[in-house]
């Protein structure tokens, strides 16, 4: 009986619960056809840089027949690397001084940081040119039990060598270490346009590192893969998905090509993701890409639990702005938490000011705490996947995925990421998705808040010194100046001729380097010797850029200006009749650094042609209704070209009545979806502002 009454309480509740009878999609839809009132519901539709439709409306019918996605930490690992939720705080460092590179680390390490990015080496990042130097700079990190990943550019193996070497000087095991090694040539390829020492000897580094770690450094990932140089030059999120598993297949093949299994191959690869705008779209993104890399692997021969993707994220540089800085912490608490729902095993976060210079303290603390908060106050951590099930998500990773192996195989097709690269077809390729993301910011479709919309234009300028190039080369000719060149032949030798070996042992070669480190060489020295005269290797880089630059370029004119332009705010007839358009324009020319002249509103010419000689303005927009426009406007024109207004700008569509108004003298138009940022660059040039 007990057994019965429950079922009956269960039903009863379940009921009660959903009172309401299901509703279609069909019927959604036709209910909001209704309530638009004559705009149809497909007007509700968006695109994606990467030419996927966004619906405005996702049910159950959107993912029936769609993969089953199956369970976190299991293959094909949609839903997660992981069967649990949480993420390691790996904040980045890349301070060129090793004294400030050493505090915030310490700072970090004590305050919540759990694991480190270092871009380091003699010739990017933090300048270390020896292991001792490398030792301080690591003197508050256990290397037993913080996961430390390395970026040397094209010193790589040189600044892993020296890892390892500060490693074996603490006793600490190879077996103890985890983090990445971060060798990533087609990366330098991408977003420098060359690769020092050529392609060939760097594959070749390459292939021995990953068979050095395999066999002595289990838990270091040889190889890198990371989506920012693709970011950084505006590739949509398609492109940003096909080309970093297109670089990890070529990865996959050099280890492969060196002696490795798939698996252990698969196993010396990670991948690092800036996390930008578009939020589901990023967190469908991370999902995407783990399905790709699954399929992948699988497809080489490898077994499903090595084709798990392991994902460091970093909040993008793209979307950060110099004006208005402060809204860049909301823009990284937004990418960090797409980053978590998005399943990322550990996550990097800018500080606010980065766009602008080194950062200061309270900008560290914020991006350092902005992680410590979403994980122990906002419990992101506490659950696996929690954007699985979702119908909107679910669908557009299908999207995703399904978009970026169609441009993975047409890579593929052509011969692979570096001969996409060095034709040139992939710049192009995104030359094209940046040319119209332009076109979006410059018309507002894309607005930038504190930039091209809502600008502050008397906003406190943010201040960031750059580090001088002369203190930077005056601490490398210290540290140069410390070394004994000639101390270390013998080992340095060893690694040219293990380096020029044509069949070497599989590791030999990082096992020379480290030999040489271990025995106080210098990376610098080891860095050198391994480019042994082999000449660079070079390709077209991809553009770095970012989305707030077009704008900010505009507005840098007129702040450098002694006095700022000044536009004179037209407005015909009442408040009412002309404060919408009067509003939106005051939003536009402050964007551009220009102050706004405004009034209650005029109704005939005279009192119009007054106010204009009054405000010692640079030039005139007008304002008012579509009703007062048919009345007014062009006495307003001409009234104000009387005057001796050189620029006469009108707030609206001109329509029928373009050419008429122009021929009045009106200068050009503004209205939603206009070139806004054009027009208003022809008018600073107009009015004699200098570039």
């Amino acid at each position: 009986m007990s057994l019965v009454y429950l079922a009956l309480a269960v039903s009863d509740a379940y009921e009660r619960m959903n009172a309401f009878p299901p509703v279609t999609k069909s019927e959604w839809i036709a209910k909001v056809d209704a309530d638009l009132k004559g705009a149809s519901f497909a007007g509700l539709r968006s695109t994606t840089p990467s030419g996927i439709s966004l619906e405005p409306l996702y049910t159950a019918e959107d993912v029936e027949g769609l993969r089953d996605r199956g369970l976190p930490g299991v293959y094909p690992y949609v839903r997660g690397a992981s069967p649990l939720g949480g993420w390691a705080i790996r904040q980045e460092y890349d301070d060129p001084r090793l004294s400030v590179c050493k505090e915030l680390i310490r700072q970090d390490v004590e305050r919540g940081v759990e694991a480190l990015w270092l871009q380091m080496g003699p010739r990017r990042g933090c300048r270390v040119l020896t292991i001792d130097e490398l030792d301080e700079l690591l003197g508050a990190v256990d290397l037993a039990t913080t996961s430390i990943c390395l970026d040397g550019g094209s010193d790589t193996l040189a600044v892993a060598s020296g890892l390892l070497a500060v490693a074996r000087r603490r006793e600490v095991p190879y077996t103890a270490l985890s983090g990445g090694l971060g060798f990533d040539p087609v990366g330098l390829l991408a977003g420098e346009g060359r690769i020092q020492g050529g392609l060939r000897p760097r594959l070749a580094q390459l292939r021995d590192l990953g068979s050095w770690c395999s066999i002595h450094a289990p838990g270091l990932r040889a190889v890198n893969v990371s989506s920012g140089p693709y970011d950084g030059g505006g590739a949509s999120t398609v492109q940003e998905l096909a080309y970093t598993i297109a670089t990890g297949l070529e990865y996959l093949r050099q280890l492969t090509d060196g002696g490795l299994s798939v698996d252990a191959a698969a196993r010396q690869i990670a991948f690092s993701y800036s996390v930008s705008g578009h939020f589901f779209t990023q967190v469908a993104k991370l999902r995407a890409a783990r399905w790709l890399w699954a399929k992948v692997v699988i497809a080489a021969g490898g077994k499903p639990r090595a084709a798990a993707m392991q994902i460091h994220c970093r909040t993008s540089r793209f979307t950060k702005t110099q004006r208005d800085p402060w809204v860049n912490m909301l823009r990284v608490t937004a990418e960090c938490t797409a980053a978590v729902l998005g399943g990322a095993e550990s996550i990097a976060t800018t500080p606010f000011d980065s766009a602008i210079g080194p950062a200061d303290a309270l900008a560290q603390r914020v991006a350092r705490n902005t992680q410590v908060v979403l994980r122990e106050e906002s419990h992101l951590g506490k659950v696996a996947d929690p954007a699985g099930g979702s119908w909107f998500v679910e669908r557009l990773t299908d999207d995703l995925a399904r978009a970026a192996w169609e441009e993975f195989r047409s890579v593929v097709a052509g011969g692979g990421i570096i001969a996409a690269l060095g034709s040139g077809k992939l710049i192009d390729a995104i030359g094209q998705v940046a040319d119209s993301r332009e076109k979006q910011l410059a018309t507002r479709e894309t607005p930038i808040v504190g930039v091209s919309e809502f600008p502050n234009l008397h906003e406190a300028v943010v201040d960031r010194e750059p580090v001088p190039a002369e203190e930077i080369q005056r601490l490398l000719k210290a540290s140069v100046d410390s070394l004994d060149l000639g101390s270390h032949g013998e080992r340095l030798r060893a690694v040219v001729s293990t380096a020029n070996d044509a069949k070497p042992e599989p590791g030999a070669l990082t096992e020379a380097c480290l030999a040489a480190t271990t025995g106080g060489a210098d990376m610098y020295s080891v860095a050198t010797v391994l480019q042994h005269g082999q000449p660079d290797f070079h390709a077209e880089p991809i553009l770095q850029w970012r989305a707030a630059e077009v704008w900010e370029q505009v507005r840098g004119r007129s702040d450098q200006q002694p006095t700022r332009p000044v536009a004179f705010f037209a407005n015909l007839g009442s408040i009412p009749s002309h404060k919408p358009r009067s509003i939106w324009i005051q939003n536009l020319v402050a964007a551009v650094g220009v102050d706004a002249a405004t009034n209650d509103g005029f109704s005939d010419a005279d009192a119009l042609t007054a106010g204009w000689k009054e405000s010692s303005a640079s030039f005139a927009v007008i304002c008012g209704s579509d009703k007062d426009y048919e009345v007014l406007l062009e006495p307003a024109v001409s009234a104000l070209k009387r005057a001796g207004c050189p620029v006469v700008l009108v707030a609206g569509r001109p329509g029928e009545r373009e050419a008429a108004l122009r021929e009045a003298g009106v200068s050009d138009f503004l209205f939603v979806g206009a070139d806004v940022l054009g027009v208003m660059t022809e008018v600073l040039d107009s009015i004699g502002v200098q570039r």
